[in-house]
């Protein structure tokens, strides 16, 4: 069987989907699978044994330049890989719904409240209602239960096992930053939306009672901005150089512990198997957590819609709560 999945971004979500590639495996050992993403964020899906094919669109290239050249070879591209026997639309909207109905086959996807776009539900030849209350893993895994015929409650309460990876070429840029004698805690500084940023300033309290050595991430000049805040203000911590996204894979994968806001980098943790704490404020919890990967959320009631940009609740979460989490999972 031949099997397309589409996820064009972000990063996080990519990562929440790829969970549902061990459920497919499982059900069906022999199938072909692509994936189909924006070329920004195909480098995660790389090193990943359940997948096939990997087709990188360059959709914000051709909005940034559109050119009649460069659309019919996008659709060349999506053309070249198909025809498919189902394609399971992860994303919800009208691009990459049109995506799967290039791509050809039996298309799939969210109905109701789960579907961002209302319209993408007309390009479907399939659809689930997928209720929007179940953690987005849970999900997406169930929409993929759903469109191929596999138990539901299979999908809600299948164990992950880690499925990031890296090539030894990628943890070169970080050796200098790690150290066997002494157990390393990562944070990630900020998310991408402001809303569901934790204080630099906290963070910086909190490695300074954490001790240890303490590393900080960043992808932006906004980023570095944070990181560095926590850098000065905390003797054991020290900022990363900048990192692509497969650098920062083996960077998370070769941490002790990794804590930040409800972002990629830190569900990169979660799918590598890494302890992590995860900070939710304005978000719902998106995956369930486990012994090793801990949430703690915020009081605040989440619309699960559309978040209130307002609700900067997780700023309220207290570092010596996090602290003792930490120093937990440290421990163990």
């Amino acid at each position: 069987m031949r099997i397309a999945l589409v996820r064009l971004s972000s990063l996080g979500d990519i990562i929440l989907c790829m969970a549902s590639l061990q459920m497919i495996r499982q059900h069906l050992p022999d199938c072909h699978i692509t994936w189909i993403t924006d070329r920004r964020f195909a480098v995660v899906l790389e090193h990943q044994p359940d997948i096939q094919e990997i087709v990188a669109l360059d959709l914000k290239g051709l909005k940034k330049q559109p050119s009649w050249s460069s659309l019919c070879g996008e659709y060349r591209l999506l053309r070249e890989c198909g025809d498919f026997d189902m394609v399971i639309d992860l994303h919800g909207m009208i691009k990459s719904a049109v995506v799967a109905a290039i791509a050809g086959g039996t298309r799939c996807g969210f109905a109701g409240p789960a579907l961002k776009e209302p319209l993408a539900g007309l390009l479907y030849q399939q659809s689930a209602d997928i209720p929007l209350e179940l953690p987005a893993v849970s999900r997406y895994s169930s929409l993929v239960a759903r469109c191929l015929g596999f138990p539901m409650q299979a999908a809600i309460d299948c164990d992950i096992i880690p499925f990031l990876g890296w090539s030894d070429q990628d943890r070169i840029i970080t050796d200098n930053y790690f150290d066997n004698r002494h157990r390393t805690t990562l944070i990630v500084p900020e998310t991408s939306a402001p809303y569901k940023n934790y204080p630099p300033e906290q963070y910086a309290h909190l490695a300074s009672s954490l001790g240890g050595q303490v590393l900080v991430c960043h992808g932006s000049d906004r980023e570095m901005a944070a990181a560095q805040i926590i850098a000065d203000k905390a003797a054991n911590a020290r900022v990363l150089p900048r990192m692509n996204i497969s650098q920062l894979k083996a960077a998370i994968g070769r941490s002790d512990l990794v804590i930040g806001g409800d972002s990629g980098p830190a569900h990169m943790a979660w799918a590598s198997g890494v302890p992590s704490i995860t900070l939710f404020g304005a978000t719902p919890v998106c995956f369930n957590p486990t012994e090793r990967n801990l949430v703690i959320k915020s009081s605040s009631i989440v619309n699960l819609i559309k978040p209130d940009v307002n609700d900067t609740s997780v700023r309220e979460i207290p570092v010596e709560k996090i602290a003792m989490l930490a120093t937990r999972l440290l421990e163990a």
